[in-house]
């Protein structure tokens, strides 16, 4: 409300519309999201496990994501290469108590899917 024609900038209302549509056609390219993904907490370690289930599209590899919990943004990416439609089970050395993860797709065209948090 409130909000006139002769205020409005359509050159940026076309990019934004642009830049909407890109991001559309990137995620509907993406090999979707893994499945399942859980964090296993029944150790007590300093390193946390993982565990998901395969993505529908075809991977080329996932992305374990993390960040500080007080980033916003993510700050570290590992690649880790797909167990040919198997579930991934992984560790890695770094505790889930400090850090919040997310893992996600890419193809081999570098289409990233959804981040999906355990």
């Amino acid at each position: 409300m409130g909000d006139l024609i002769e205020f409005v900038d359509f050159n940026y209302v076309a990019m934004v519309a642009r830049l909407n549509a890109a991001t559309l056609a990137t995620l509907a390219a993406s090999p979707g999201r893994p499945g399942k993904v859980a964090i296993d907490t029944t150790k007590l370690e300093n390193g946390t496990t993982f565990h998901w289930e395969p993505a529908p599209g075809k991977v080329d590899h996932y992305e374990l994501l993390w960040r500080d919990t007080i980033a916003f943004d993510w700050q570290f990416v590992q690649s880790i290469p797909p167990p040919d439609g198997a579930p991934v089970n992984l560790t890695v050395p770094v505790s889930k108590d400090n850090v919040i993860f997310g893992v996600r797709a890419v193809d081999a065209a570098g289409h990233r899917g959804l981040v999906v948090a355990p």
